[in-house]
């Protein structure tokens, strides 16, 4: 059998059920010196969140659940007891992990350098599993389906990332714990929703500089054609940071949609809640990174084959989650 027909037969297994790859693609051409990139989306929230390093399994904050009063005390009259009581919040580590099967052939016989796009594409697939954990994650979902091509937006694959923790778009939903949701009454976005956002998350919204709105992508799209939102002449002030979106050195963050009194709008494309906008103080949802990306590789020497295992653990909780809000049931009809 000619060489190329027995690596026709092989294929190129990337971790479980996640289907098959045709080997002879990475095979030598006069022009084939490059491998052309899988595109993913950015991972935008690290870029807007705070993240900080976890020295264990389990990070504990402690929090005051009630802060200390004072009053008005006469001459010579005993002060009022003030009350005083304490919390904690827990960041638990959790893992996200996959695994790629690689034939000797496709190293040997291949041009461009397929091992270090797989790795490039391994750390890009972890950073989009992780955001969408931290977008729309619900530790309480049903999740039955044996593997991710039989699940369902209400049946999710049973190792969904978003099984492990409570994503921002669920806990700003969330009634009784965030601030009182905007009811859009499938209307259009507008700055009205966001002017009683910022009033419905009270302390919390006090100060523009740390609030952040999120909005998927169908939103996006229909703020992108609302002349309210992209012409900034009509706020005057275009230059101004806040209003622009650059920073110092004139670059706008990725993502970056626009600025609507003060809050600053990104795009996250990776939300499924397209009729919702979460707005939220930056102070309230954090990153704990216990072990960043590591990549692990070995033999299966009685096939001939190279293994990689990249796995991470991070954590996700929130400082407040009264210092969120979301504007619900926006229209999805596309403007024009």
């Amino acid at each position: 059998m000619p060489k190329k027909d027995a690596l026709l037969r092989k294929a190129l297994a990337v971790a479980v059920d996640q289907g098959d790859s045709d080997i002879s693609s990475y095979l030598p051409a006069p022009l084939a010196t490059e491998v052309i990139e899988y595109v993913r989306d950015v991972n935008v929230l690290r870029k807007i969140l705070n993240v900080f390093t976890m020295t264990a399994r389990t990070w504990k904050k402690p929090k005051r659940s009630s802060g200390m009063s004072a009053y008005y005390i006469p001459d010579g009259v005993q002060a009022t007891e003030s009350g005083f009581s304490s919390t904690s919040l827990e960041w638990v580590a959790k893992k996200l992990m996959s695994y790629v099967v690689i034939d000797e052939e496709a190293v040997e016989d291949s041009q461009p350098d397929v091992i270090s796009q797989i790795l490039k594409d391994f750390a890009d697939a972890v950073g989009e599993a992780e955001e969408k954990a931290m977008l729309d994650g619900d530790t309480t979902h049903t999740a039955t389906a044996p593997d991710p091509s039989s699940a369902t937006s209400s049946n999710w694959f049973v190792k969904d990332a978003r099984l492990m923790f409570k994503g921002i778009f669920t806990a700003a939903a969330e009634v009784g714990q965030a601030s009182t949701k905007v009811d859009a009454a499938s209307g259009a976005f507008d700055v009205n929703m966001v002017n009683e956002a910022i009033y419905n998350l009270g302390k919390y919204g006090r100060n523009k500089r740390n609030l952040i709105g999120l909005v998927p992508s169908l939103q996006a799209a229909n703020v992108r054609a609302n002349a309210d939102f992209n012409d900034a002449s009509k706020a005057g002030l275009a230059l101004a940071t806040y209003i622009s979106g650059m920073n110092s050195a004139g670059e706008t963050p990725d993502g970056f949609l626009t600025a609507i009194f003060g809050v600053k709008f990104f795009e996250a494309p990776q939300t499924s809640n397209t009729d919702q906008i979460a707005i939220f103080n930056k102070t309230s949802p954090e990153i704990g990174d216990r072990r960043k990306i590591k990549v692990a590789s070995g033999l299966v020497i009685e096939q001939d084959q190279r293994k990689y295992v990249i796995s991470e653990r991070i954590a996700f909780n929130f400082n407040y989650q009264a210092a969120m809000v979301i504007i619900d049931s926006l229209s999805t009809a596309i403007v024009s």
